[in-house]
């Protein structure tokens, strides 16, 4: 079984197949994990080829949480799977010294290595395979999928020599573009996870200390003994499809080739469930288009959204319970239009009873930072003048803002950047009725001020309430707020300016305050004296020192500004990317548009000389009349014209210019730009070849395909990323056969340094 999979392929929907009602249990095969431990190097952490080792890919993605710590019974609670940790809700991992929520938090299963307890034994058909040792509850984190983490060029070499070496079964996982889990000589158990079609667990992707990493969660309660199986649905190199033995009611007989393509997930994991998609809503879709004669695979699903699919859908009203995972899929980088368009729709129908628990519910989940990070995504994909439909979701959100709860501070509105964003909105052309709630908006955010952790002075005696110490961010509350009335002692205590006499007995002892947090008490069976601590849950015979105490204070301090140095420098990173990103997007309209000058202006310079050349051999023959001349320079011209058309009239659409060459006019001012970064191994001759080729291919199908249509001006942004998709395909393959031909040539001729292929 090959397990080469792409990330981005993989199923991780929890509604996208129903479970069978029978389990089949294997707790009574034979335990083979330590004969299979033998066949591979058991990592603890994946490993980086040295061209990666100090390549961070997830460094920008990574947010400092607002949670508080929970110390009970000296573990911390903070950041658990029921928290509104905001790095939890976005699939990243907090880090110690990192986060405001002190150390060793709940949301830390990646680096604690906090496995299920799994075991590998033995099918009947497929293999090795894992199976839970205990009851494993859904949404339970199982297993990290780990291994060498190898660039393409690296995962070309390795396929071919893995080949080489016989190797049949490939455990390659994709991260992202040039990032690729290989788990065939050293990974953990997780390499051993078999397919199926109807799987009791997914494959979801983290960021953890500035990487990514790839785990295994369980999609649903997974009894002690049962298989565990997730979704390859995969096309396997070759295209040759291998018979699945999956057992599922609804198996397709087969995985990878042609059958296993068309098992098309419509939407990724974390869309399904923010838009209330289930199994039904997605069989029911399909089987609409296959009676309209659609046929739906991953070619023409684009971007893992089908755009179709996600207009058609009949949403339903949201559940307090459904709004974690809504602002989790708004927070999302780069989420596409239709989407966040239907989600803010999904809020807006809503509204009734419950509605202003949703809201509230929503802005503890981080909402305004959810729709800030929307509509910043909306205004980045504003080329010039915004649209009806990008008008009609600003409005929308918008509205949800005028209906949101009164909030205490501006500061959610400040990280958000959503005031900033709704001002530069404003300049995109939208109507002054918008503009008008926009400002009444912003005034009203006006008169709120940002509020800073200010440390709390002040402890009730009677109700003797415990405070965390990181909640306060000190314990300075004992300090009196009385100012000093003379000079300093040379040999200051760090007590002096603490009001002695206003400290119950218990707080101090001998007249001199014990450190915030300590107190004592009398051993009721040999009356000693011990002390204890509330905030640590600490209790000892000797008496606290204050020295300790000012040390620890300093430190944490230190820490503090530590802390708050990394807070503004991921700021300054994120806002310099943004400004990068703008830049190059500007440069790049830049480029394009000189670049089409020149060749329109070299298009009418040829034509021109051409005239020239062919009207001055028309002076110097004496051989034909004058009028058979003119015919002749006519028909040169005329020839001449159809070999160099001018870009200008095929705009102006003369009926002369045929479909074909105005879509070839369109796709060429993209293709060279999107495979320009294969020129360093190929050279610009070959490049400029493919991209006549890939240009003559994909205007060819569009001028069948919409013969009699008008053609678009320019291409749409969905367009854009079928072109991408197709000349990622073509170059690949292309590059296969370079290659190939490169070392053919190489090893006929060994002398030679530098072959031209």
């Amino acid at each position: 079984m090959n397990k080469t999979a792409n990330r981005s392929d993989i199923d991780n929907s929890q509604s996208a197949t129903p479970i069978p009602e029978k389990k089949q249990l294997y707790s009574h095969y034979e335990d083979k994990t330590e004969e299979v431990k033998k066949q591979f190097v058991i990592l603890k952490e994946n490993q980086y080829i040295s061209r990666l080792k100090n390549v961070y890919s997830a460094s920008n993605e990574f947010m400092t949480c607002d949670c508080n710590e929970e110390i009970i019974d000296g573990v911390n609670h903070a950041c658990g799977p029921d928290s509104d940790c905001i790095n939890r809700l976005t699939n990243i991992e907090c880090v110690n010294g990192q986060c405001d929520c002190g150390e060793s938090c709940q949301n830390q299963r990646f680096q604690r290595r906090e496995y299920a307890d799994i075991s590998v034994f033995l099918t009947e058909k497929k293999g090795y395979g894992v199976r839970a040792n205990v009851d494993i509850p859904a949404n339970t984190f199982i297993i990290e999928y780990m291994g060498d983490i190898i660039d393409s060029i690296e995962y070309k070499s390795r396929k071919e020599k893995y080949d080489a070496e016989g190797i049949k079964h490939f455990y390659f996982m994709m991260i992202q573009d040039n990032e690729i889990i290989d788990a065939t000589k050293r990974a953990s158990l997780a390499r051993y996870c078999n397919h199926s079609c109807s799987p009791n667990a997914y494959v979801d992707k983290w960021v953890v200390n500035k990487r990514y990493r790839m785990g295994i969660f369980a999609k649903t309660d997974i009894t002690k003994g049962e298989e565990i199986c997730f979704d390859y649905n995969v096309d396997r190199y070759g295209a040759v499809p291998q018979t699945c033995y999956c057992g599922a009611p609804n198996c397709l007989g087969v995985m990878g080739g042609k059958t296993q393509s068309e098992t098309v997930r419509l939407l990724p994991h974390i869309v399904t469930e923010a838009l209330g998609v289930t199994a039904t809503d997605e069989k029911k879709w399909l089987k609409e288009q296959r009676k309209s004669g659609i046929k739906v695979t991953t070619a023409n699903v684009e971007s893992h959204v089908n755009v179709e699919f996600v207009k058609a859908l009949e949403l339903k009203p949201l559940s307090v319970a459904d709004i974690a995972k809504v602002s989790s899929c708004l927070m999302q980088p780069e989420l596409d239009f239709i989407v966040i368009q239907r989600i803010v729709e999904r809020l807006l129908i809503s509204q009734g009873e419950n509605f202003d628990e949703i809201l509230r519910r929503f802005n503890r989940l981080h909402g305004i930072q959810a729709l800030g990070d929307a509509l910043q995504t909306l205004l980045d994909n504003i080329k010039s003048k915004i649209n009806k439909a990008q008008q009609k979701l600003v409005e929308d959100v918008v509205h949800l803002l005028e209906l949101w709860p009164v909030l205490k501070s501006k500061n959610s509105i400040r990280d958000s950047n959503l005031e900033t964003t709704l001002v530069q909105l404003k300049d995109k052309g939208i109507n002054s009725e918008l503009k008008s709630r926009i400002d009444k908006l912003v005034e009203s955010w006006s008169g709120l001020e940002i509020v800073y952790r200010i440390p709390k002075k002040s402890e009730s005696i009677s109700s003797r309430k415990i405070l965390d110490e990181r909640r306060s961010r000190s314990t300075d509350h004992m300090i009196s707020t009385k100012l000093p009335t003379g000079p300093s002692s040379a040999t200051k205590k760090p007590w002096v300016s603490i009001d002695a006499s206003s400290l119950p007995s218990n707080r101090k002892l001998k007249g001199i305050p014990l450190p915030p947090g300590w107190e004592w008490a009398t051993d009721p069976k040999n009356d000693r004296i011990y002390f204890y601590n509330r905030h640590s849950n600490v209790t000892q015979w000797n008496q606290p020192s204050w020295d300790d105490y000012t040390k620890q204070e300093e430190e944490k301090r230190k820490r503090e500004k530590e802390r708050e140095k990394e807070r503004e420098r991921i700021k300054e990173i994120r806002d310099l990317k943004y400004l990068e990103e703008k830049r190059a997007r500007q440069r790049e309209v830049e480029l394009r548009e000189q670049e089409e000058r020149r060749n329109i202006l070299s298009t009418i310079i040829a034509q021109a000389s051409t005239n020239n050349d062919v009207n001055s051999s028309g002076k110097k023959s004496n051989l034909k009349t004058n009028g058979d001349a003119k015919r002749k320079n006519v028909s040169i011209e005329e020839n001449t014209s159809q070999r160099q058309p001018s870009p200008y009239n095929d705009w102006d659409g003369k009926k002369h210019a045929s479909n074909e060459r105005k879509w070839a006019l369109l796709f060429a001012a993209y293709v060279p730009n999107v495979i320009k970064k294969y020129e360093s191994s190929t050279g610009r001759e070959v490049i400029k070849n493919c991209a006549r080729d890939i240009v003559h291919l994909l205007a060819e199908k569009e001028a069948k395909r919409h013969a009699g249509e008008n053609i678009p001006r320019e291409l749409s942004h969905e367009r854009k990323l079928k072109i991408k998709s197709f000349c990622k395909i073509y170059m690949e393959k292309f590059m296969i056969k370079f290659e190939n031909k490169k070392r053919k040539i190489e090893s006929s001729n060994p002398s030679s340094k530098k072959t031209k292929v």
